[in-house]
């Protein structure tokens, strides 16, 4: 058989297939529904199986030394990845489908008790924002650990069996495995990122220092946790986020979002229309962006509240849905994605950022409030900061978590955000589970790297629109032409870090970022 009449009679009925498992999955995040998860699960596992032949695996490995061109030799290699993590026996594959399923639906379902009653995330970080009284805020940050005991078994679980399944293909561990099939080297990775670290140590410090000296006068003591921050991972900026929130008062950051991207030359209605943008039982709590069929049918999911939060975040699931929509109409089906999450979470960074950039607010919310718009200047270097020692905590501690699972993985936990974010374990965490708490550890597993890449990724696409934009502004025609044209058009043609270079002219380094954020 020619690789060509392969692809014919495959991939159609991994199309249907995948189309399938996407819907259950929607349906899934949005209800929480015990029969969404069974189906969910039993489609993933279908899935699985149709990637898990191992002499489909042995013939596409055939095909790789034959000549092809050069979209057929593409198709091939990323066959090859899929099937290869897939050569594993068939009940390791379903268990794994069904425990990835059983955990979202546990995800989607919980919400945390304070005083009697429970909470959603949204009211979590609402106690954090606002709340002056310390003691408060620590009930309240407490509470939003409370789910790491439930999940915190689930996870250990599927970290067994994705070790399993690994090791069963000659890796040591999960982590290393993922990273080889994402096209991702492993050395390179943590030099990158011991190299942005050090270049923005002394900003990020100085932050610290400026963050510390204000909670002190907010709280009245010295004496400060984990819960003087405005989110429960202490990830994002802490200052001034209940003023900023008067940026979006009146505002409907739907309409805001949609009409800043037809500025950029795209309809983000139909999106919109089919997405899930308000908060409520049984929901993920959480925000994404899917693509169910590759053929048009992109939405997102949102908990939208009027903060400034939000606003950022409908922009940043937006800018992976333009992206998603953006492939060139000629590829085929299984290049009609992103080669890697890095790329299409740089146009969502860098859409996100634009809720704090003052010029870009003048478009979002009106040319007025300009003191506050300036403070969301400055709250933007922070959040930058202060977000990159956050990836640095959960790559250290999710590559720790797959090379010894068995250790003492809370005890790890605050070593890491010791080390990096630089917050010290508050008394009586010992035994418990806080690791467990973080969504990605459990169902977006080594991913959370694909963020500070992209932050640098979207800092050098800054520059290239200042280059042949002559304009820093994302929402202009020009801007959406350039990055239609050299980011999203692609899909998967080539690897990302060729991708990177397709669109900057370099590989990629921390330097733009650190010139943006850290000098």
């Amino acid at each position: 058989m020619k690789f060509e009449e392969f692809l014919k009679d495959f991939v159609p009925v991994v199309a249907r297939k995948s189309k399938q498992l996407n819907k259950a999955y929607w349906i899934l995040e949005t209800t929480g529904s015990s029969d969404a998860a069974d189906l969910k699960a039993d489609l993933d596992t279908e899935l699985r199986f149709l990637f898990n032949d191992p002499k489909i695996y042995e013939q596409l490995l055939a095909w790789e030394k034959e000549p092809h061109d050069p979209i057929a030799k593409r198709q091939i290699n990323v066959l090859i990845r899929a099937f290869k993590q897939n050569q594993i026996p068939k009940q390791l594959l379903e268990e794994m489908a069904q425990k990835e399923a059983a955990l979202a639906q546990s995800y989607a379902n919980f919400r945390p008790e304070l005083d009697g009653k429970k909470l959603s995330e949204n009211e979590i970080r609402d106690i954090l924002k606002n709340e002056t009284d310390p003691e408060k805020r620590k009930k309240a940050w407490e509470a939003s650990k409370q789910i790491g005991p439930i999940l915190a078994p689930q996870i250990l679980e599927l970290v067994r069996l994705r070790n399993q399944s690994a090791k069963a293909l000659g890796y040591s561990d999960y982590f290393q495995m993922q990273l080889d099939l994402q096209e991702v080297d492993s050395k390179w990775l943590l030099k990158t990122l011991d190299d942005l670290s050090e270049k923005s140590e002394k900003a990020y410090e100085s932050v610290l220092s400026q963050i510390a000296q204000r909670q002190s006068q907010m709280f009245g003591t010295k004496e400060l946790g984990p819960w003087s921050w405005s989110d429960p991972f202490c990830q994002e900026d802490p200052l001034d986020m209940k003023e900023l929130d008067e940026l979006v008062d009146g505002v409907d950051i739907a309409k805001a979002s949609s009409d800043f991207y037809q500025n950029m030359g795209v309809d983000v209605g139909a999106i919109l229309d089919r997405s899930d943008m308000y908060e409520r039982s049984g929901k993920n709590q959480h925000a994404f962006c899917m693509n169910l069929d590759r053929e048009g049918d992109v939405r997102t999911l949102n908990n939208v509240q009027p903060s400034i939060k939000w606003l950022e975040t409908v922009l940043h699931e937006l800018g992976h849905a333009i992206y998603e929509l953006g492939f060139e109409k000629d590829l085929p089906w299984l290049l009609r994605e992103p080669p890697h999450m890095i790329p299409t979470e740089a146009m969502a960074l860098i859409a996100g950022r634009q809720a704090y950039r003052s010029q870009a607010l003048k478009h979002l919310i009106g040319d007025q409030k300009e003191d506050l718009r300036n403070k969301a200047d400055l709250s933007l270097r922070r959040r930058q900061l202060i977000f990159s020692r956050w990836v640095l905590v959960m790559t250290a501690f999710e590559s720790e978590l797959y090379r010894d699972p068995k250790q003492d993985l809370n005890q790890l936990w605050w070593k890491y955000v010791e080390k990096y974010q630089k917050i010290h374990k508050p008394e009586n965490r010992e035994n418990q589970f806080d690791w467990a708490t973080k969504y990605h550890i459990g169902l977006a597993p080594v991913y959370y790297f694909s963020y500070l890449l992209g932050e640098m990724f979207a800092s050098v696409i800054q520059e290239c629109l200042i280059a042949e934009c002559e304009s820093s502004a994302l929402n202009h025609p020009k801007a959406g032409e350039f990055l239609q044209k050299k980011l999203f058009g692609p899909g998967n043609r080539m690897s990302w870090s060729a991708l990177v270079e397709h669109v900057t002219g370099k590989p990629l380094s921390s330097d733009a970022w650190v010139k943006e954020f850290a000098t």
